[in-house]
């Protein structure tokens, strides 16, 4: 993919990149038959994140593009099963036809960043009466925490979710899909995909800065460059313990305490983690749902939420704060959707 210069040198202004569109026609299909009890819906679809063109949800099927090992794919999930008798029909597509060892690597992936493979049965059994709790199991039970990205590019999402609006994070991440991604077409959907940290080496600061990011692109380069250059182990990560992969992922530019939090909950699956230092909009919410107060002391729900769920205390969250958006989503909820501003 030729990416250019963003800068027009006449201008000064962002040249919009005519993303390549390519044709995915060699599909490979698999079954997943993830652990019950699994919430194929309430896993693939996170209501509470913000809207990204790299993916199409309806009830049932999700669509999204993949870039794995450097190559980009698309995927279709779709729903073949029952909470408590799952199955996912998966269809890959890529530009030729992927080999047997190919395609278990992508599911191998996929079973990690949906968690099909955990067993989170004793965690219903455990909270199956708790006040906050009871009613998300009615709506969400089996939902397993969802990671689709890289950690990467999960990184350049929390990276233009910092100090920003809802809104103005999708402007960031739109205009950064379009001058670096790739659009896919598949089976008769067109998304964006993800670029390679690489495609940003010949790219300055300031050419990130007319794509309206701010300070944030120095963030963008710089983590651009370590993963570029294979400073970061994906999978040595983990395997370490959590505190040793908290240290490791704060030695990466710009990652403090709240980032390192959120990265640990949700692309290393570490459920025992939950902390609300330097998260006001999570903050504001939870001081609604839990206390029916407009804010919280964020070490007090913090307290409250060791106390409560202890080892499980990560998970607890996810399912409190996304069944929430879950009946917004169905009824819209007023004061939620100030808080949103999308």
């Amino acid at each position: 993919m030729e990416l250019g210069r963003v800068l027009c040198p006449r201008t000064g202004k962002v040249k919009r990149k005519i993303s390549s569109v390519s044709d995915y026609l060699k599909p490979t299909e698999a079954t997943i038959r993830p652990k019950p009890p699994f919430n194929f819906d309430g896993t693939v679809y996170v209501p509470s994140y913000f809207p990204t063109p790299d993916f199409k949800w309806q009830p049932g099927v999700m669509w999204q593009t993949f870039n794995f090992n450097r190559e980009r794919l698309g995927l279709k999930m779709r729903n073949e099963g029952e909470i408590d008798k799952p199955q996912i029909k998966l269809t890959i597509y890529a530009k030729g036809r992927l080999s047997d060892s190919e395609a278990k690597k992508v599911v191998n992936e996929l079973a990690w960043r949906y968690g099909f493979d955990e067993d989170i049965s004793e965690f219903f059994k455990e909270f199956e009466g708790d006040r906050f709790l009871k009613p998300a199991f009615r709506r969400l039970r089996g939902t397993r925490v969802n990671c689709a990205n890289s950690l990467y590019e999960l990184l350049i999402i929390s990276i233009v979710l910092q100090n920003a609006t809802v809104k103005r994070t999708v402007q960031m991440m739109n205009n950064l899909f379009e001058t670096f991604g790739t659009k896919l077409r598949f089976d008769n959907k067109e998304l964006f995909a993800y670029w390679n940290a690489e495609d940003l080496d010949n790219v300055s600061e300031e050419e990130l800065r007319v794509l309206k990011v701010g300070y944030r692109a120095k963030m963008i380069k710089r983590l651009s460059e370590t993963f570029a250059h294979g400073e970061i182990d994906e999978l040595n990560l983990r395997r370490m313990s959590t505190e040793d992969a908290r240290n490791e992922l704060m030695k990466l530019y710009g990652v403090g305490p709240a980032t390192a939090e959120i990265l640990l909950g949700g692309y290393l699956r570490r459920y025992d983690t939950f902390d609300l230092k330097g998260k006001l909009w999570e903050q504001k919410i939870l001081s609604r749902i839990l206390f029916k107060k407009k804010l919280v002391p964020a070490n007090e729900i913090t307290c409250m939420f060791n106390k409560a769920y202890g080892k499980c205390r990560g998970l607890a969250f996810h399912y409190i704060f996304n069944d929430l958006f879950w009946r917004h989503k169905e009824k819209r909820i007023s004061w939620l959707e100030k808080e949103i501003r999308l």
